[in-house]
């Protein structure tokens, strides 16, 4: 009997020792490098990460075309119409960097999804502080089954916003222990040339953008996206008062490192406007218009 035991333990310990260790880390971005988010710890080496796929000004970097990638080139800065045409610094304080990659595909994943476009926002130590990730996929089954998956393993999401009808912009945020995660689901519709027809092709596709933010670090995104007008601001050559262009006088400027959750008409929901409920509802009944209809026979999309 102890020699059977005795050769339990050996085979044991051979499958134990013959299995795989996990999946390591890429420490370079590139095709098929399957960064997985799930296992960020917010000290990833980003100069290291990004050094052979970034954009700057969403031209691709090349060192030996354009020179030694520089911190000033990977200043954060927050930039819109408004920004433009005043010429405001936003952030007003200095925050740290952002490092963009180039579209990849299956660059970085997250559970069953791959994901070709990567951002960093990064500290002024280049220690990353906020993930932002974006995939297309070609069917509306496959961000639900993306969604079901999350919530399997987080449980329901803290915040869940219906934001526009148009495109069908929904937005789910779940806090963890040291994490916060934010989903927004949307579709698009892009129109390509055909030889076989005059008309072209119209083409759907879906996406889903992915925000990781450091929990510790929230605050202080918050309050980088923050910008206090001075009383007379300069346009034109001349002095106006902020209000004649009815700004507020602490106005937020947002992007994508901005969770939805700090829009406070978002989280008021006094009207039923971004109730996630309606686009639950409009979701099923065009499913039932499809079943009745019977399969479409519509193109998808590739991942680009």
């Amino acid at each position: 009997m102890t020699h059977f035991f005795n050769c339990i333990t050996i085979v044991l310990m051979l499958q134990s020792c013959s299995q795989a260790p996990g999946r390591e880390q890429p420490s370079v971005l590139e095709k098929n490098s399957r960064f997985d988010l799930e296992k960020i710890n917010f000290q990833e080496n980003l100069p290291k990460l990004y050094s052979e796929n970034i954009l700057i000004d969403e031209i691709r970097h090349d060192s030996v075309r354009d020179g030694k990638l520089t911190d000033e080139m990977l200043r954060y800065r927050i930039s819109n119409i408004i920004t433009d045409v005043f010429k405001l610094q936003v952030p007003e304080k200095e925050f740290g960097f952002v490092f963009r990659g180039s579209t990849l595909d299956s660059v970085a994943l997250f559970q069953n999804i791959y994901f070709t476009h990567l951002s960093t926002l990064a500290d002024t130590n280049k220690k990353p502080v906020a993930f932002y990730a974006e995939a297309e996929v070609k069917t509306e089954k496959e961000q639900r089954d993306f969604l079901t998956t999350i919530k399997s393993k987080y449980g329901e999401p803290k915040h869940a916003f219906f934001i526009s009808h148009e495109y069908n912009i929904c937005s789910y945020e779940w806090v963890l222990a040291d994490r916060t995660l934010e989903v927004q689901t949307s579709y698009g519709v892009r129109f390509s040339t055909s030889y076989s027809s005059a008309d072209g092709l119209k083409e759907t596709y879906y996406r889903i953008d992915l925000l990781i933010i450091d929990n510790l670090q929230k605050e202080n995104i918050y309050k980088a996206h923050l910008f206090e007008f001075p009383d007379k601001i300069l346009y034109n050559g001349k002095y106006h008062s902020y209000k004649n262009f009815q700004f507020e006088k602490l106005s937020v400027f947002r992007d994508e490192f901005l969770l939805k959750s700090t829009n406070e008409d978002l989280v008021k929901e006094e009207h039923g406007l971004y109730d996630i409920r309606r686009a639950e509802n409009e979701q099923s009944g065009k499913r039932s218009e499809e079943d009745k209809d019977g399969p479409s026979d519509m193109s998808k999309p590739e991942n680009e």
